[in-house]
């Protein structure tokens, strides 16, 4: 079986499970986490034995993290897969629910498991998509379905570079800035990913996804720990003409990401505080903004050089 290996969020990858990622940035070295297919496992409602460190749940339950008796991991997808973490958090085994699309197990693997490793690793991790721009960057912070990753596209249209979609790893450069590890080299599009192509002089590739998403392949960053320039919230409004950006206080900012994390339900306290503790710095080394946005299609050409300018980074796009 074919086993990839990547950068991704600062980690050596190996893996058999398909991540879709493709970025001409050699992983050079022993992986940090080797990922691999384990047997097929009977579906169920039953929560993994192990202290709880992680619970979601709607109308059912989504996912539940616990830490095991050997010291290791399992995360349990509900009705997909579980996430076998051996206890130096090196090898990872995929169980997938027997009859499940072993595809939407794929797209867990490059989100939510390998949020779950840097988590525990004690690094940064952001629910953003975020582009560079010149030598800075600039990330989209939200939940799902705040267009993070259609702003991430325009910005990408107007001549930016994918650093990556939907999470974000950062790191300290030494001095006290945050800086940017490479990610995901797709933008996964729920909708109007036809108009957002229309933006781009040359057409994107793409392929649709397990989850029944568009993935466009879009020109990708090749420079890890790039310097974060400004956060921004976006709240699409589709009945506005012209876009509105505001920087926000410490305070609010901080309420603002903490609202936003990329893994819901932590209930273990170490984490919950390390968070809190991160996200503070954070927005006290980086400039944030809310972002009220007139949402397409079709989308105003004038959305990327405002976001742009308002980090800082405005003469290189447009």
């Amino acid at each position: 079986m074919r086993t990839e290996r990547q950068l991704l969020y600062g980690l050596r990858v190996a893996s058999e499970v398909p991540l879709h990622q493709e970025r001409a940035v050699a992983a050079e070295g022993e992986p940090d986490v080797d990922i691999r297919w384990g047997d097929p496992v009977p579906l169920t409602t039953h929560a993994p034995a192990g202290r709880v460190l992680a619970h979601l749940e709607t109308d059912q339950p989504y996912y539940t993290f616990t830490q095991v008796a050997d010291g290791g991991w399992l995360l349990r997808f509900y009705r997909t897969c579980d996430f076998v973490v051996a206890p130096d958090g090196r090898s990872v085994r995929v169980h997938v629910v027997e009859g499940a699309d072993p595809g939407i197990a794929g797209i867990l693997t490059a989100g939510a498991l390998l949020s779950f490793l840097v988590t525990i690793r004690g690094d940064v991790v952001l629910h953003a998509s975020a582009v560079q721009i010149g030598g800075g960057a600039v990330a989209f912070v939200g939940r799902s379905g705040m267009g993070k990753s259609t702003m991430a596209t325009l910005m990408c249209a107007a001549g930016g570079e994918l650093i990556t979609d939907d999470v974000l790893r950062l790191d300290d450069d030494g001095d006290g800035r945050p800086v940017c590890r490479l990610g995901a080299t797709e933008l996964r599009l729920r909708k109007s990913a036809a108009e957002l192509v229309e933006q781009f002089a040359v057409a994107p590739s793409s392929r649709l996804t397990s989850d029944a998403r568009d993935a466009l392949s879009v020109a990708a960053s090749r420079a890890d720990r790039v310097p974060l320039a400004g956060i921004v919230f976006p709240l699409p409004d589709r009945e506005r003409t012209s876009i509105e950006l505001t920087r926000m206080g410490a305070m609010d900012a901080l309420i603002t990401l903490l609202r936003f994390p990329r893994l819901l339900g932590w209930t273990d306290p170490e984490i919950l505080d390390r968070q809190f503790q991160q996200a503070g710095e954070l927005v006290e080394r980086v400039p944030v903004f809310v972002a009220h946005v007139p949402w397409g299609p079709p989308f105003s050409p004038a959305v990327a050089p405002a976001i742009a300018d308002a980090v800082g980074l405005g003469t290189r796009v447009g």
